[in-house]
């Protein structure tokens, strides 16, 4: 479901000159970066730069404009401290790491799917209204999955907690319990 909205959105950008007054889907770049020959000195190397500081461009905007993202990277802080005071071992600490950037890339690709539905125009459009309910819709389902795993990491350390902290002795002095 996600590959067809990550799809549908696609499409939108790619016919969307035909349909507005832009005359490249590229339109947003600036014009040197648009054509290599404009700017023949850019290499390899720093073509690569350039994607890597479009890539956290993308990301900082993702935080900046997106609630859900800044309330995902809070349950993910809290996950590690979790994860921390836990003193959870390598396996565990793989299945949250998968958890957290699979919560986090889903909300990055939600926040896409809006952005380029939203460029299309402000008109109400059926389809795009369902686009975006799914995109929605993958970042609910690894919300969920995210949990789950954290419960499957978590539980277990936390019931053994509750039964060490049951099973110290209290010294009772004057109606004062000490452990």
């Amino acid at each position: 479901m996600v590959c067809c909205t990550l799809l549908a959105a696609l499409l939108g950008l790619i016919f969307r000159p035909f349909f507005a007054s832009r005359s490249s889907a590229l339109a947003w770049r600036r014009p040197s970066t648009l054509n290599r020959a404009a700017n023949p000195s850019s290499g390899f190397v720093e073509s690569r730069w350039k994607s890597f500081g479009y890539a956290f461009a993308g990301l900082r905007f993702v935080i900046r404009n997106e609630t859900n993202m800044r309330i995902h990277l809070l349950a993910a802080a809290l996950a590690i401290a979790l994860g921390i005071s836990f003193d959870i071992g390598p396996e565990e600490w793989r299945w949250i790491f998968v958890a957290i950037l699979i919560v986090l890339a889903a909300e990055v690709f939600n926040t896409a799917v809006e952005q380029a539905c939203n460029a299309l125009g402000t008109s109400y459009n059926r389809a795009v209204g369902h686009a975006k309910d799914a995109a929605a819709g993958a970042v609910l389902l690894s919300a969920v999955g995210a949990l789950l795993i954290g419960l499957t990491v978590f539980v277990p350390h936390l019931s053994r907690s509750a039964a060490n902290a049951a099973a110290r002795p209290t010294l009772d002095l004057c109606g004062a319990r000490l452990r």
